[in-house]
């Protein structure tokens, strides 16, 4: 059995995963690797990291409510000038 590594702690250069992943959702982590100079296997440790996951919450509750705030807008009747 072989001894379980530790997660990697949050680097700036992380944030060029997280920029994809929130730019491009739709790419795969091979892809992710591709632009971003890491491994797939690297990419993968570093996405599941608790450090790199709570990020992600972070920046995706801050997305969502812009795109809620936006679409409510939307739904608001025009003001007259």
């Amino acid at each position: 059995m072989m001894p379980c590594r530790p997660y990697p702690r949050w680097q700036r250069r992380h944030e060029a995963i997280l920029r994809l992943m929130m730019e491009k959702p739709h790419l795969m982590r091979s892809q992710i690797a591709s632009a971003t100079g890491y491994s797939r296997w690297q990419v993968s440790r570093i996405m599941n990291a608790p450090d790199f996951r709570a990020r992600y919450r972070e920046l995706r509750a801050v997305i969502d409510r812009q795109l809620a705030s936006r679409y409510v807008e939307g739904l608001s009747p025009a003001r007259e000038r």
